[in-house]
Parts: structure tokens; C-alpha cells; sequence
């Protein structure tokens, strides 16, 4: 899961507020791995398959929008249209990227990844060794999603293409000390970009429905610790050098939280619920992409009960009065209970 980095000032129109110009659609909401530190095979909200009906209703309803990551907690390419409603929304102008686990990634579906004019794509690389990738992507063989990276770049090269292929790797104690090899790994195979993001503990909340419970659990065990920080902050130091020096963009996460005084300054912490629209595969908007799935924040669904119904009712949702009442929330001192333990919130993601 890659989160949105806002970059507006703190200045907000007043309700009603206006659509953002950029969305997250969940494509599909179920995947092929059993990752150690994912929810998605615990989720209580319903798992679904998004139509192409509703995907091109969804873009109806969004004349303005620019951007679109077109992923969520499922695997994008388990979904049979992924790269036609890539293509539809490249059609009308909107900049599509994606992410992927990239087990699934054949020959053609390179080439797709080049035709349907998608613009980014992030693929999940959590260790440079099979042992370490292989304990936390359960279910992903590291030497088959090495070999297809390969693939993906083989078809951009061959194409001329500017498909953007950027890794990912969530940060944890288990992997910390394969980052600099991950830089090597990703140079090697013509990756000139890397990712990190911490392992986030969001699932403190007051309000976690027990069933994820067990994924709370192993990211307590699995995050840094402060006492991992020394570590991290010599390794983070051996990882840039590295990819300086190889010209690759690498970017880090911060170690530690924002200050108090600093986030509570004029600009807020979090401007999710103000810039950017999040739709599960079943059509529930969401605050943000860290709530994930709708048990645990929803400000509503937005097409209407009927399976073969694509209408949208979007605007109730996105300025109805659960939505309004979070953004209220997040403008005070102490943010909504989801918000609390959240990395992206906390400056640490």
C-alpha cells in the first residue's frame, strides 16, 4: 500500500467541500498472499470485485480528476479488467499508477503494463534475500517476483517506454539490515527508484474489531523499536551512500514523530479526508488509505444496494455528515481514535 503525500497548504475551502482531484480505487478486495503484516485476509467488510460498469461510473462522477492509484488491499492484477479500466482512465487523461506484489505478472501482462498506458507501477520487494521476503510475503516465491521484475523492465526497455517501476519495502526489524542489498538488487535490475515505509502500528485504535487483532499483534513485535533506531539510522546512512552512488532515488522514513508543537502548527498533520478519495472494491469511501477497509471507518457507500445498479451517489458521502464530523475531528488537538496510532498521521510512515 503506497499512502498519498499531500503537499497543499492549510488553507480549505468550506463545506461543501469540492471533489479532490486525485482517488484510490480498489480494483479487487481480495489477494494471493497471506502477508504477516496485512489485514486483508481478516477483513469484515465485504469482498468485492469492482465492474467495469462502476469503475467508469466512479470516473463519471469525477470529471476533474487527475490522478488515480488503482489499488487497495486486494492484488490489482487478480482483477480479469485491470489494465482495460487502466486503459480507460489513461483514455481520458488521468495519470494511473499501481501497486503490485508481481507474482502474478506474465510476459503479456508486461506488455500490457506498457500498452494500457499506465504511468507508475510500485512492486513490493520487503527483503533481498528469499528467506527474509518469503517469511513476511506468504505465499510469494522471491526468486519468481525477481524474475518477473526483470521481465516488467525487459518490456519497458524494448518498448521506449516511461513506465515509472519503483520498489516498495515495508520496514521492519526482520528486514532492516537487507536494505542496502535491496538498493543493489533494484539498481541491477534497472529500478531507479525505492520506497520505504515503516511497518505502521495504525491498529491501535480503541475501536479495532478483534479479528485483527492477530495483525496488531505481529506489528507490535515487528516495528521498529527504539532501540532499533542506532541500527536504523546506521543502516538508512550505508543505504544512501549506496544509492547515491548507483543514482538511485531512495526515499526514508523519519525515525522518529513529528514534534507535537511542529504538527500543531498551522498546516495539520493529516489532509487525507480534504485531497483524496478512497473506494473499496464494494464501493465504501473511506477516509483515508490507512483505514483500508469500511468496519473500521466508512463515511458511506456510495452506489446504491442493487449489485447491477452503477449509480453514485458520491457527493452525500464525501460532504455528508459522518465525513464532516471526522474532518472536524482531525482539525482538533486530539484526531479521531483511527487517527491516534496512525504513522501517516504521525509523520513516521
Amino acid at each position: 500500500m503506497t499512502a498519498l503525500t499531500p503537499t497543499s497548504d492549510a488553507l480549505r475551502p468550506q463545506a461543501p467541500f469540492p471533489l479532490p482531484r486525485f482517488a484510490q480505487i480498489e480494483p479487487i478486495g481480495r489477494c494471493n498472499l497471506a502477508c504477516s503484516m496485512c489485514t486483508v485476509n481478516h477483513r469484515g467488510d465485504e469482498v468485492a470485485t469492482l465492474s467495469m460498469a462502476r469503475f467508469t461510473a466512479l470516473l463519471d462522477a469525477m470529471p476533474a480528476l487527475e490522478s488515480l492509484h488503482l489499488q487497495g488491499l486486494g492484488e490489482p492484477m487478480l482483477h480479469p479488467q485491470f489494465f482495460d479500466m487502466v486503459a480507460l482512465a489513461a483514455r481520458r487523461g488521468i495519470r494511473v499508477s499501481a501497486n503490485t506484489n508481481l507474482t502474478l505478472l506474465t510476459m503479456a501482462r508486461a506488455r500490457r503494463c506498457i500498452d494500457s498506458g499506465l504511468a507508475a507501477l510500485s512492486v513490493s520487494l520487503d527483503g533481498a534475500t528469499a528467506g527474509t521476503f518469503e517469511a513476511i510475503r506468504h505465499g510469494a516465491s522471491f526468486d519468481k517476483v525477481v524474475r518477473n521484475l526483470g521481465r516488467l523492465t525487459d518490456a519497458r526497455d524494448a518498448a521506449g517506454s516511461t513506465l515509472e517501476v519503483r520498489g516498495v519495502m515495508v520496514l521492519m526489524r526482520s528486514n532492516l539490515g537487507e536494505l542496502p542489498a535491496l538498493v543493489e538488487l533494484l539498481h541491477a535490475h534497472r529500478v531507479a527508484e525505492l520506497l520505504v515505509q515503516r511497518l505502521s502500528s495504525d491498529l491501535e485504535h480503541e475501536a479495532l474489531p478483534t479479528r485483527y487483532v492477530p495483525i496488531r499483534d505481529y506489528s507490535r513485535q515487528a516495528e521498529l523499536q527504539a532501540k532499533d533506531l542506532p541500527q536504523a539510522a546506521a543502516v538508512f546512512e550505508r543505504a544512501s551512500q549506496r544509492a547515491q552512488a548507483l543514482g538511485l532515488r531512495l526515499h526514508l522514513p523519519a525515525l522518529k514523530p513529528v514534534p507535537t508543537e511542529e504538527a500543531s502548527a498551522a498546516v495539520p498533520r493529516c489532509h487525507w479526508p480534504w485531497e483524496g478519495l478512497y473506494f473499496t472494491a464494494a464501493g465504501e469511501l473511506l477516509p483515508c488509505c490507512m483505514a483500508a477497509t469500511a468496519d473500521r471507518a466508512t463515511f458511506g457507500r456510495v452506489f446504491e444496494d442493487d449489485a447491477a445498479s452503477a449509480q453514485v451517489h458520491l457527493d452525500s458521502a464525501w460532504n455528508g455528515a459522518t465525513a464532516q464530523r471526522f474532518r472536524q475531528g482531525l482539525s482538533e488537538d486530539r484526531p479521531p481514535s483511527l487517527c491516534q496510532s496512525c504513522a501517516l498521521y504521525h509523520g513516521t510512515f
